[in-house]
C-alpha cells in the first residue's frame, strides 16, 4: 500500500516572528520534525476555485500518515522537501478518519514557496 513506503520526505518547521532592524517582521523557522515519509500531491484548478473564496490559493497538498507524525502542524508553519529542498507554505490542515484497513491521514493544503 502507499502508507507502507511513501514516495516523498518532509520536514516541518514551526515559526515564529521577530522584528529586523528596518522595524519590519522576520519570520525564524525552527525545525519541529524532520524526515517525515509523505505523499506530495498538485491539486486540481477546481481546489484552487473552491479555497479562492476565502481567498486562499493551494498549490499542494501533503498527506502524512497520522501515526508518523509527533509534532502537530498549524498554518503557518512551512514544510521542505528533504530530496529537492521544496518549500510549501501550510494554510490549511485537514485530519482524515481511519476507515476498515486505510489508516488516518493527515492533510496539509499548502502554496509552494517559490
Amino acid at each position: 500500500m502507499l502508507w507502507d513506503n511513501p514516495p516523498h520526505s518532509i520536514a516541518l518547521y514551526s515559526v515564529t516572528s521577530g522584528a529586523d532592524t528596518g522595524a519590519g517582521v522576520l519570520p525564524t523557522y525552527t525545525v519541529a520534525q524532520s524526515g517525515i515519509p509523505c505523499s506530495i500531491n498538485t491539486t486540481s484548478a477546481s481546489t484552487q476555485t473552491l479555497y479562492a473564496q476565502s481567498n486562499i490559493v493551494v498549490s499542494h497538498t501533503i498527506a502524512i500518515l497520522a501515526s508518523v507524525l509527533t509534532a502537530v502542524p498549524v498554518p503557518g508553519w512551512k514544510a521542505q522537501t528533504t530530496d529537492r529542498s521544496e518549500s510549501y507554505h501550510i494554510l490549511g490542515i485537514r485530519h482524515g478518519r481511519a476507515y476498515g484497513n486505510v489508516p488516518a491521514f493527515v492533510y496539509l493544503d499548502c502554496d509552494q514557496i517559490l
